[in-house]
C-alpha cells in the first residue's frame, strides 16, 4: 500500500509544480479592447466620419491614414447580413469583457511568472466572420487579436451554417479561449523544432506544446486542452493502454512514415484505425501523458522543458507507463 502511494502520489506531482503563485505577476490590470464593439457601432450613414473618429483608439488595426483604409470592403463587412448576425451572437455570449479580460490575464500572469521578460502586447477582440485561414488568436508585435465569434458553441447552429465539420465546432466554446490564447503564444515564442524525424519525437513535441498549455492555465480539463469531447476523453483515458501497446506492437515507435503520421497526428472526427469512438491526434495525447510522466519522475522546470531538444532523452526519463 505504500508502495502504492508513493507511486500514484509521485504521476500527479507535476500537477504540483504547476500550482504557482502568479497573481502578484504583471500584468495587475487588463483590458481587452473591444474594436469590434467600436467597429459595429459607428452608424453606416456617415461611415468614413465614424472610421475617423475610431482611428486615433485603433492605430495596430486601422493606422493614422484614412486613405490607406479600404473604406468600401470595411463597410461591406459591417453590412454583411451573416457578419452582422455572428456580431449579434458574440455581443450576447460576451456581454461582459470584463470576463474575457480576467482570464486573458490569467494567462499573462502565469506567462509573466516563468517568463518575465516577456510582455504582451495591447489585446483587442475582433470579428474575424470566422476566418479558417486566421485562426481564433494571433499574435503581431503591436498586438494580440482575439477572434471572439470562434467561442459562440455553435449557437443558432452558426458554425453548421458554413459548412465548419462538427468535430472542429465542438472546440468553438469560451472554455477554449484561454487554450488558444496559450497554443498562440507557443506558437510565437517557443516552437522551435522543425519536423519530426520520427513518431516520438513528435509525439514529445504535441506533448512539450500541450503541457505549456496546460501551465498558462492549470484549470483547463484535458478535453478542451486536446480539442475532445468528454465522451472522446474518456475513451482515450480507458484505452490509453491498448494505444500504446499498438504505437510499440507495430513498430511505430521510430517509424516516419506519412501513414503514422496521419493515424496518430491526423486531425479528424475519429480515429477509424483504432475505433468510431476513438478521437483523433491519439500521438498528441500520448505526447502529453510522457510529458507529464516525465515532469513528474524530474526535477525541471517549464523553462527547463522547453529548453530541451533532446527528446529521447525525456522518452527515456519520463518513466512512462500507460494506464491499464
Amino acid at each position: 500500500m505504500i508502495v502504492l502511494f508513493v507511486s500514484c502520489t509521485k504521476s500527479n506531482s507535476y500537477k504540483k509544480k504547476l500550482n504557482i503563485s502568479y497573481k502578484s505577476c504583471e500584468p495587475q490590470e487588463l483590458k481587452v479592447v473591444e474594436y469590434n464593439k467600436a467597429l459595429f457601432s459607428i452608424d453606416t450613414a456617415n461611415f468614413e466620419e465614424g472610421v475617423r473618429e475610431i482611428m486615433p483608439r485603433f492605430p495596430e488595426l486601422l493606422g493614422d491614414n484614412i486613405e490607406n483604409l479600404d473604406l468600401n470592403g470595411l463597410k461591406d463587412f459591417v453590412t454583411d447580413t451573416f457578419i452582422m448576425k455572428i456580431n449579434a451572437l458574440t455581443e450576447e455570449m460576451f456581454s461582459d469583457i470584463d470576463v474575457v479580460s480576467d482570464k486573458v490575464k490569467g494567462v499573462y500572469q502565469h506567462l509573466n511568472y516563468y517568463y518575465p521578460d516577456i510582455t504582451m502586447p495591447v489585446t483587442y477582440s475582433y470579428i474575424s466572420g470566422i476566418n479558417y485561414e486566421n485562426g481564433p488568436v494571433m499574435i503581431g508585435s503591436e498586438c494580440v487579436m482575439l477572434s471572439l465569434d470562434y467561442y459562440l458553441s455553435n449557437n443558432d447552429l452558426i458554425y453548421d451554417k458554413i459548412g465548419m465539420p462538427r468535430y472542429l465546432s465542438r472546440r468553438c466554446q469560451p472554455a477554449s479561449l484561454t487554450k488558444d490564447l496559450a497554443e498562440e503564444i507557443y506558437d510565437a515564442y517557443f516552437d522551435m523544432a522543425g519536423k519530426s524525424k520520427n513518431v516520438m519525437m513528435e509525439m514529445i513535441a504535441q506533448g512539450k506544446k500541450y503541457y505549456f498549455i496546460e501551465a498558462m492555465d492549470p484549470s483547463l480539463p484535458d478535453s478542451i486542452i486536446l480539442g475532445y469531447s468528454s465522451r472522446q476523453m474518456e475513451w482515450a483515458q480507458d484505452n490509453e493502454g491498448q494505444i500504446w501497446a499498438s504505437v510499440v506492437g507495430n513498430n511505430m515507435l521510430y517509424a516516419n512514415g506519412f501513414e503514422q503520421y496521419r493515424v496518430l497526428f491526423g486531425d479528424g472526427p475519429f480515429t477509424a484505425a483504432f475505433s468510431e469512438n476513438a478521437p483523433s491526434r491519439l500521438g498528441d495525447f500520448i505526447g502529453l501523458q510522457i510529458v507529464r510522466s516525465f515532469m513528474s519522475q524530474n526535477d525541471d522546470s517549464l523553462q527547463n522543458l522547453m529548453d530541451i531538444t533532446d527528446y529521447q532523452d525525456i522518452f527515456q526519463k519520463s518513466g512512462y507507463k500507460p494506464r491499464k
